[in-house]
This record gives structure tokens, C-alpha cells and sequence, in this order.
């Protein structure tokens, strides 16, 4: 009799306790962009996420969708507490952080890592907030290099009366491509792979890792090529509507973004090497220096602009004089920063 009596107090403790467990839970939605849909990569990274949310108390609803331009109207709908975006869109949100893409900002994995490294820190809490919204976690997605049907197209002065792809809703980018000569062509991240394969733009800036998945491959035939010079690196980015989260939940995710940093770059790394090696174009050192002369005059300009954030844009030159200092916007930083 007491061994039933044990039973069934054991019973009505579980039946308290589980449920209870179960309500500590915080049920929270987030939207993530992926082209690929639910079984893509994007969408499987963010449900490995979710498993560490737990821990936090927040449990995610993952809401799929292939057409960013959705997500980011469902997110500020508050159809969703939280998102994952490029930060192309994030630079709508919080400026800060969607500027860390900057034309040349970050020029080799290192800087890229140690300016991770720093978004990530609580010294860093207050620039991750704007209003109610605040950068929850950054993913590193990547170099971007110029993609082109014509080889021959190796320089600027080449691209003249080309039609190179722009995102539709992104003015500056529009304005950029004029200011070389080129021809602006409307995209959107779902037709700019089938555009480019087609013959509808003559050049794609893409990220390494668009190659295979947007079967970039295709648009390279016969005579393509890639231009072996990144233009920027670019990230995924968490953004959250801040007061529907715990208060310390933006800087644990932030933390673990960080933490994922280095096997993600692996994982980067492999996809960059499945590029068929007879794809890339060299260019000459010289016109690596004029390059990297027209970038800064473009991230000047685009802060003048106000398009990107001025407090991003410096620290990005801090990063890059911490490992070069002889570097000359080290001595004499522009006046427009």
C-alpha cells in the first residue's frame, strides 16, 4: 500500500511539475529568409539556434520564406518577434550594423573576425539597439566578388554601357553602377541567379557561396569569369523587436553568434574551393591599389550620403590600422569621418 501511495504521489509531482516546465518556456516567432525554403541552410542554422534558445527560455517558431522582401514586411508588421535578414535589409532597422558590409571595409578574415568579435562584446550593447529594435546576432555569409559573363570586363573602365545587376529597391547601389557607366538592371535575391544565367545582366556581385545553389555556373559559360578581388564581406543578421525578448536574451545570442564564428568560415572556405579554379580572373596589383582607392572615396561618399553609419565606417578603418598601421588612411584619416 505504501509503495501505491509513493506511486501515486510520484505521478501527481510530475503532473505539476512538467507542465510547469513547459510554461516557462517564452513562445516566440521568428521569419528567416531563405531562397532555398525550410530545408535550406539558413532555415536548419536557426532551428540548431532555437536548441539554444531553450536554454535562455525563449522557444522559436521558425516562419519560412524564400522572398526576403516578405520577411522583412512580416517583421515590421510584427508578424514576427524576431528575424533573420542580410544586412543589406538590417541597414533599414538598425544602421550601425548595416553597414558592416561596406565596399573594402574588411579586407581579410582577420579583420572580419576581430570586428565580430567586438559586435559581440557588452562594451558594444548600447550601438546594437535603435529604437525598438535590437541586433540579436551576426552571421558572417561571405565574401562578395564580382561575377561577370565577359571575362574581358577586368576593370572598372570595361564595365561601361554593361548592364549589371542592382537590387531594385536600393538606390545607391543604382546610383554606383551609373557613376562607373554601367547600366543599372533591377534584381531581386530570387531572379538575380536566373537574370545573370540568362544573359539579362552581363554582371552579378554575388557571394562565393551563391555559385552552386544559384547555379551561377551556367551564366559563367563559355567565357566568364570571376573577378578574384573581394568587394565586400557581407552576414546574416538577427534583428528582434527588443521588448517582446528577455532582457539579457540580445547579448547571449550575440555571444553565440560569435561562438559559431570560425565553423562557419570553414564551412564558407569549402564552398569558395568548389569553384572551378578556371573561373577566376586575376587582376594586376597595380589596379588593386586604384581599387582600393575608389572604395574608400565610395564609403566616404556613402556616409556623406547617409547611407552608411559614420561610427561603423571609422571602426572598420580601426580594425584595418590595427594590423597595418602603415596603412595611409591610418596617418591621415578623411575629414569626412
Amino acid at each position: 500500500m505504501y509503495t501505491n501511495i509513493k506511486r501515486l504521489l510520484l505521478v501527481l509531482i510530475a503532473a505539476t511539475v512538467i507542465p510547469a516546465q513547459a510554461a516557462d518556456y517564452i513562445k516566440r516567432t521568428i521569419c528567416v529568409w531563405d531562397i532555398v525554403g525550410r530545408g535550406g541552410p539558413i532555415a536548419q542554422a536557426v532551428e540548431e539556434f532555437n536548441l539554444e534558445a531553450t536554454k535562455w527560455g525563449v522557444d522559436l517558431e521558425l516562419i519560412v520564406n524564400s522572398s526576403e522582401k516578405v520577411i522583412v514586411e512580416q517583421f515590421r508588421s510584427k508578424q514576427c518577434d524576431a528575424a533573420f535578414l542580410s544586412e543589406l535589409r538590417i541597414r533599414n532597422f538598425i544602421k550601425f550594423t548595416g553597414s558592416l558590409y561596406a565596399v573594402g571595409a574588411m579586407p581579410e578574415e582577420r579583420h572580419l573576425r576581430l570586428m565580430h568579435q567586438l559586435l559581440a562584446s557588452p562594451q558594444m550593447a548600447d550601438k546594437m539597439r535603435q529604437g525598438p529594435f535590437e541586433i540579436a546576432g551576426i552571421a558572417p555569409a561571405g565574401e562578395v566578388y564580382v561575377f561577370v559573363r565577359d571575362r574581358s570586363i577586368n576593370s572598372l573602365d570595361k564595365a561601361v554601357g554593361r548592364k549589371i545587376a542592382v537590387l531594385g529597391d536600393d538606390i545607391y547601389q543604382q546610383q554606383m553602377v551609373e557613376l562607373i557607366g554601367g547600366t543599372p538592371i533591377t534584381v531581386t535575391e530570387a531572379t538575380a541567379g536566373s537574370m545573370f544565367n540568362n544573359g539579362g545582366v552581363d554582371v552579378l556581385p554575388a557571394p562565393a557561396i551563391a555559385y552552386n545553389p544559384l547555379e551561377l555556373y551556367k551564366g559563367l559559360e563559355p567565357n566568364g569569369g570571376i573577378i578574384h578581388y573581394p568587394l565586400a564581406q557581407i552576414s546574416g543578421q538577427l534583428i528582434t523587436w527588443h521588448d517582446r525578448f528577455p532582457e539579457d536574451f540580445g547579448q547571449k545570442s550575440r555571444e553565440f553568434h560569435f561562438s559559431q564564428f570560425d565553423r562557419i568560415m570553414k564551412e564558407i572556405e569549402m564552398s569558395t574551393k568548389a569553384i572551378d579554379t578556371k573561373w577566376w580572373v586575376e587582376i594586376p596589383e597595380a589596379d588593386k591599389a586604384n581599387y582600393e582607392k575608389l572604395m574608400d572615396d565610395v564609403r566616404i561618399e556613402a556616409v556623406k550620403a547617409d547611407y552608411w553609419d559614420g561610427d561603423m565606417i571609422k571602426l572598420q578603418r580601426r580594425v584595418r590600422c590595427k594590423f597595418d598601421p602603415t596603412r595611409a588612411e591610418c596617418a591621415k584619416p578623411r575629414d569626412a569621418l
